[in-house]
């Protein structure tokens, strides 16, 4: 085959690659960049017909949004150096409508065997799709972004490796700072309330083995106010379960807060005037009782007995509210004294002994361990630990106490052979009125106060209260506490 031959017969394959490729092709000669070839669908995007072809680009599209078009093009010839184009909307009528279309273009000049511009090739590829599904997610974005920020809630992004934050300005304005200052981990963490970095801690560390963050504390601004704030989180691992960042929002709840204290001051004005009345009458039931057993009447004494029971579950929950009354306006204070835990446990159990009949207790005296606390109010948390397992656990199932010494705290435990919690549930259990709600505790009394006390005088005590538990296997609630430190 001739040489002249052979290049007719490349010509017309190059013709028929840039006919039938799938993308809008054409090849502009020349420095007139008149039109050797285009496929259909560049003809589209023109809006021309085939007889175009052999008519300089300049002459085909003269319109004047046209203009630029061609002046790129020219551009190119002259430069010798490529152009692209992204995104570039174009308006096209197909079927009947008249819409908007978008198209990545590249320009690029074709050259000779001595490095000459003879031509210009252009290729267009329509990315209306994709133009369209990224516009659509961003408006999603911005649409949650609003109702996000209508509702007051800061969302974040922490890197659990080297502690970096990346969050909403919502979140600087929660901490008392300029919208658009930007907080590092230490100042957000050093916002904290002394008082309160502890069960910071403690949610931190609860979350790192459940991947649920959950907690609500006070925080200090540079002015010294104070306010609450309500933060949860998501912790999300490697394929190794390392964890490596954590997703949450964070809301100021002192509006909420402020009411609370309201109802806890009418709560505990309540609490208080309902004192004297049933201490009185716990006296009289008392008295009545006496007399009945000197009279032999069983049906009196049984009858008796029973309400004094009832009196007092009602003074257990009566104290309980003004205890709580008094932790929300920061007034719990502590009585320490040095005691034997063995010897209180002892006490406890003798007690529970006459409201567990049907349970059995068990606990092993050791070595005395002399502790500095509160004795009284660590009898409340064991005493609220076994009332719960007494609650939540079958007839006849053992109840087991125990006291170890680790090296610095004395670990304090109740467990039981009861219907256990679900994971959710144990992050949730220390906070107030929380109740577990499911088939299995429908139908059970009480407020869901008693372990949100406990937990409260555990921190008062700066010590650490937790729950481990399997749904259906039981539960070992337990308490640390520091073996050498005065919690005053």
């Amino acid at each position: 085959m001739k040489k002249k031959d052979q290049n007719i017969a490349v010509r017309q394959s190059a013709d028929d690659l840039i006919i039938q490729a799938p993308v809008a092709i054409s090849f502009l000669k020349s420095n007139s960049l008149v039109i050797e070839s285009a496929n259909s669908h560049i003809l589209e995007l023109w809006e021309k017909q085939a007889d175009i072809i052999g008519r300089p680009l300049a002459f085909v599209l003269s319109a004047p949004g046209q203009l630029h078009y061609v002046k790129s093009v020219q551009d190119v010839y002259k430069s010798g150096h490529i152009h692209f184009g992204y995104e570039t909307p174009i308006r096209l009528n197909r079927n009947g409508h008249n819409n908007l279309f978008y198209f990545d273009f590249v320009y690029k000049p074709v050259k000779d065997s001595s490095n000459n511009t003879v031509g210009v090739m252009v290729v267009a590829t329509e990315v209306t799709k994709q133009v369209v599904a990224r516009q659509l997610l961003e408006e999603a974005e911005e649409r949650l972004r609003l109702a996000i920020e209508a509702t007051g809630i800061a969302n974040w992004d922490m890197d659990l490796l080297n502690n970096d934050v990346i969050a909403s300005s919502r979140l600087s304005e929660i901490f008392g700072y300029d919208s658009d200052e930007t907080l590092t981990y230490q100042q957000l963490f050093g916002a904290v309330h002394p008082d309160d970095k502890c069960v910071v801690d403690m949610a931190f560390e609860e979350a790192i083995k459940s991947s649920i963050y959950l907690c609500e504390t006070r925080i200090v601004w540079a002015d010294g106010s104070i306010r609450w704030i309500r933060t949860t989180g998501k912790v999300l691992y490697d394929d190794h379960h390392k964890p490596l960042r954590m997703l949450g929002t964070t809301i100021d709840i002192t509006k909420r807060k402020q009411e609370e204290i309201m109802k806890n001051d009418f709560i505990a004005m309540a609490s208080h005037e309902l004192k004297t009345p049933l201490t009185s009458l716990k006296a009289y039931t008392q008295l009545l009782v006496s007399k009945a057993k000197k009279a032999g009447d069983e049906f009196f004494i049984n009858a008796l007995e029973k309400s004094e029971n009832q009196i007092n579950k009602m003074a257990r929950l009566i104290y309980g509210f003004l205890d709580m009354s008094k932790i929300e306006s920061g007034k719990l204070q502590l009585n320490t004294q040095a005691f034997d835990i063995n010897e209180l446990f002892d006490e406890i159990i003798a007690d529970k002994l006459l409201i567990a009949p049907d349970h059995v207790l068990s606990f092993k005296s050791g070595q005395t361990i002399q502790i500095n606390a509160d004795k009284e109010k660590i009898a409340q948390v064991i005493g609220n630990f076994i009332s719960n397992a007494v609650k939540y656990s079958p007839k006849g199932s053992a109840i087991t106490l125990a006291v170890k010494k680790l090296s610095e705290n004395l670990r304090i435990s109740v467990k039981d052979e009861g219907i256990g919690l679900k994971v959710r549930d144990q992050q949730s259990v220390f906070q107030r009125f929380y109740r577990v709600e499911d088939e299995s505790t429908r139908g059970l009394s009480g407020f869901g106060i008693g372990l949100y006390l406990s937990a409260e005088i555990i921190r008062l005590h700066h010590g650490k209260i937790a729950v481990e538990s399997e749904e259906g296997k039981g539960a070992e609630f337990y308490f640390l506490l520091p073996l050498q430190t005065d919690p005053n």
